[in-house]
């Protein structure tokens, strides 16, 4: 098991971890501090981001999220319960460059 792995297992049963209203996960905001087993005291969020948490991280069955300061929401990760996923006997998809193409030729964005 990895380093993040077992800090999600402790996360999901310690203070820290806020359960999100539909109940599919949690999130940990910045302001709590914990302290690590050499005693170093750390505000949750920063540890966390020094451990590699951060969006887009999938990990032991979580999907991570990063809500940034000065929003409508509070700074925080969440972690959010990942969906039952398949597995496709097929490679990433190839770019579309006809579409691509396309969207220039019109001026549009291509994201």
């Amino acid at each position: 098991m990895t380093r993040q792995a077992e800090i999600i297992r402790w996360l999901v049963t310690s203070h820290l971890a806020i359960p999100l209203r539909h109940g599919r996960g949690f999130f940990v905001l910045r302001g709590p501090r914990v302290r690590l087993a050499d005693g170093t005291l750390l505000d949750a969020l920063d540890w966390l981001q020094a451990e590699g948490f951060g969006a887009g991280l999938m990990l032991d069955g979580y999907h991570v999220a990063y809500t940034p300061p000065g929003g409508e929401y509070a700074e925080k990760l969440t972690f959010f319960k990942m969906q039952t996923m398949y597995d496709a006997p097929f490679s990433k998809p190839r770019p579309n460059h006809s579409a691509a193409l396309l969207a220039a030729l019109r001026g549009d964005s291509p994201h």
